[in-house]
Parts: C-alpha cells; structure tokens; sequence
C-alpha cells in the first residue's frame, strides 16, 4: 500500500481500536437517583419532612422521632442507588475485561 492510500483508508475508517470512554464513579453513581422511582421517593422524602417539621405542632417542637420516615426514606433511596450502581459497574469492568481480550496481540 502506498502512503497516500494509508492515509485515505485512515481518514474513512479510522484506527482499528476500541473506544475507551472513562466515566466519574460519582457521576455515575448519581445518575442511578435519576429515574422516576427515586422521584417518587424523593417527593415523598420532602413530603414527609413538610409534615414531621410542623402543621399543627409548637414551632420550638423538634424531636427526631417525627423524622424518621424522613430518614427511612433516603436511607432506601441511597441502598436503592447503591445496589443498582454496583450491578452497573460489575457489568462495565466484566465489558473491560472482555474488551481486554480482544486487543490485538501482534501489530503489522
């Protein structure tokens, strides 16, 4: 091949490599409280906050009982939010691997 078909074979189509995108863990793991089960979660964790913090009650009353569906409920939304980024990221470094594998092992 000469030079100048390289170079046009190049420009057409490219090296012949995987794409490797990195990604933020943080990102990442924030994107999973994204999704209409967490907004569900997240208005009923405002929800309750709104009524344990007042309505009908003396504005000097706080006591950590009346926040406890409150608690519940991030807690469920963070446990919800961790599990799904685990499965996630197994299944990324299991595609990692798999892509490992594939590289070439000899270069013409």
């Amino acid at each position: 091949m000469t030079s100048g078909n390289v170079k046009h074979r190049l420009d057409l189509f490219g090296y012949n490599k995987l794409e490797e995108k990195k990604e933020r863990k943080l990102l990442k793991f924030l994107w999973f409280m994204w999704n209409p089960l967490s907004w569900i979660m997240e208005a009923a964790a405002i929800i309750a906050i709104a009524l344990a913090h007042g309505w009908g009650k003396d504005p000097d009353y706080h006591d950590f009982v009346d926040y406890h569906d409150f608690v519940g409920i991030i807690i469920l939304l963070v446990i919800n939010s961790t599990i799904s980024f685990i499965e996630e990221n197994n299944a990324g470094n299991a595609a990692a691997a798999l892509m490992a594998r594939l590289a070439p092992k000899a270069k013409v």
